[in-house]
């Protein structure tokens, strides 16, 4: 009989790490010998629960069944796995200490029949190596990586290179990122997430993919029918959260108002909200209210629902905030005293990139100032996405790019990311694209000083209805 000891320190309580690996269908997510894992029993996982998985033991492919033959919650969790030719006993033990909880994992394996000595040897190696990966893995997904995220010196010369940082936004750059800081199912599970313009494109790709993780979703659209459908789909899908939608115009401030009372009124907590819709309009427009439209929609819209949503935010205890802004804010700055283009010179591209960057700007200012709070805030770029949007938008650039853009689901990997990662709880205010922090400037002129935030917060307030903030 083989065995093995680990034991780690993961920075959550003892109730939640317990309910996690009770869910050893999630098997798959931090142990990497584990290619797949479905539970085969009916109702939560229980003394008698079993699941069904396949595991990657050197290039052999092994079935085994596991059933939960012991469970004291929160302190103790016994499986059985059964193969052809060995069976294991994992014993986990959870222990409460000050920064969260002590886990000790013992596994013992025994054999149907002895193995030769060389083989032996090689297999008690494997059986090591993946056993000490595993809880690597499962300590990482469930407190965050070891060393804190941070803008390296490689990434800014990339990024201000212009070419490196053009190839990141492609598919190519997702591919390359896509397994960068894992996050567990358990930390989504529960959490009531807010995504604006959630019913189509990169929206929608992430609000399917944080229901399937297990989130209270709320998504806010204007659309009511796209919004049912929503709703049809998304409840279809096995083991997901569950899903309210709100509809609303957010080009309106009237109806963010509305929205806002209802959402503090309905839920009392938002753990996270996403600042996701957004449009580019090619031709100049106004809102009934009297405000240019990408203004009113792309960056009014999210400062007004996030300002009047703080009491709520401040519920949670530690919420996250998330403004989905655009690598095409790399090409402006902002001037607060002319957030509102004039018809005569009107470009929609350019009146989009400045509205993503006073999203950035945001992002900064909001982490500041709300971090006493315990509210974290980031910005993220999706990437060059293949959206219906960007295809009436921008018709030439899809066109041509076609090939190398994103899909939504790429797309929306970081925002789904950051409303659940230990590690973006230690990076606030920081600009993220595919994991990971980067440059929020490529040229001097884009630069916001301190002055030029503060004038931005007033000309927002001023449009917005708010009470101007010293």
């Amino acid at each position: 009989m083989w065995q093995i000891e680990k034991r780690t320190i993961i920075r959550q309580s003892p109730d939640m790490v317990f309910d996690y690996l009770c869910h050893f269908n999630h098997v798959c997510e931090w142990d990497p010998s584990v290619l797949s894992a479905r539970k085969t029993s009916p109702g939560k996982p229980a003394v008698g629960s079993r699941f069904q998985l396949t595991l990657l033991f050197g290039w052999n492919r092994i079935p085994m069944a596991y059933e939960i033959v012991a469970m004291n919650a929160p302190s103790v969790l016994v499986l059985k796995g059964t193969s052809r030719t060995f069976t294991a006993v994992d014993r986990i033990r959870f222990e409460k200490i000050p920064e969260g909880t002590r886990l000790t994992y013992i596994a013992e394996v025994a054999f149907a029949r002895p193995n030769g000595k060389l083989i032996d040897g090689v297999m008690r190696m494997l059986f090591r190596l993946n056993a000490g990966r595993a809880i690597e893995r499962l300590q990482t997904m469930l407190s965050g990586s070891p060393r804190e995220p941070r803008l390296t010196a490689m990434t800014r010369m990339a990024d201000q290179a212009i070419v490196p940082g053009l190839i990141g936004f492609t598919r190519l750059g997702y591919c390359l990122a896509r397994h960068r800081r894992p996050v567990a199912a358990a930390l989504y599970a529960g959490r009531i997430m807010v995504i604006t313009g959630g019913t189509s494109g990169i929206g929608r790709a992430a609000a399917s993919a944080l229901y399937a993780k297990g989130a209270r979703l709320v998504v806010v659209g204007r659309n009511a029918d796209k919004l049912a459908a929503l709703r049809r789909e998304l409840r279809q899908i096995d083991g997901g959260g569950s899903i309210d939608t709100e509809k609303a115009d957010l080009s309106l401030t009237a109806d963010v108002r509305q929205l806002a009372v209802r959402l503090n009124r309905r839920y009392g907590r938002v753990d996270v909200l996403i600042n996701n819709a957004g449009a580019l309009f090619n031709r100049y427009q106004k809102t009934a209210e009297g405000i240019e439209k990408t203004l009113a929609t792309d960056l009014l819209s999210p400062y007004l629902l996030t300002r009047l949503l703080l009491p709520s935010l401040r519920a949670a205890g530690s919420a996250r905030i998330i403004n989905v802004a655009s690598g095409g804010m790399y090409t402006q700055g902002i001037q607060a005293d002319a957030l509102q283009l004039e018809k005569a010179s009107y470009d929609g591209p350019t009146a989009y990139a400045r509205a993503k960057r006073g999203l950035v700007i945001l992002a900064g200012a909001w982490a500041r100032e709300l971090a006493p709070l315990g509210i974290s805030v980031h910005a993220m770029h999706p990437g060059w996405v293949d959206t219906p949007g960007l295809e009436k938008a921008l018709p030439a650039f899809h066109q041509q790019l076609s090939p190398w853009l994103r899909t939504p689901s790429q797309g929306a990997d970081t925002i789904v990311w950051l409303a659940a990662s230990p590690d973006a709880a230690r990076a606030s205010g920081r600009f993220w694209l595919d994991r990971k922090i980067r440059a929020s400037h490529v040229m001097p002129h884009t630069r916001a000083s301190s002055s030029d935030r503060k004038a931005l917060v007033r000309a927002l307030d001023d449009l917005s209805g708010l009470t101007t903030t010293p």
